[in-house]
């Protein structure tokens, strides 16, 4: 149905312009910790409740080594081929385009 090239750009998922960026490590610091406390420190009790003293925070622990793997893993895809000296994927899609083929 659809055109098979690849050369269609998806509006909401891609854009042509470069937003200026104002992050800083201060910043992305606060972000994580927010993230990481805000849903483990509410959800730990309940599972070490559910699943005992031992499966509990072994569970948390498989989920934290899993999360860093992943999160280790994003920063190779932002740049490619090469994460030191590849050209910038600016958009998720475009990660995937070159990732995947």
């Amino acid at each position: 149905m659809g055109e098979e090239s690849g050369d269609h750009e998806t509006p909401l998922l891609h854009s042509d312009f470069s937003p200026k960026r104002t992050g800083t490590l201060w910043s992305c610091t606060a972000h994580t910790i927010t993230a990481v406390i805000g849903s483990g420190a509410l959800s730990f009790a309940w599972s070490v409740a559910q699943l005992g003293w031992i499966a509990g925070p072994a569970s948390v622990i498989s989920f934290a080594i899993i999360t860093y793997v992943s999160s280790s893993l994003l920063p190779d895809c932002y740049r490619s081929p090469d994460p030191t000296n590849g050209t910038r994927n600016r958009s998720y899609i475009d990660a995937v385009r070159v990732n995947l083929g």
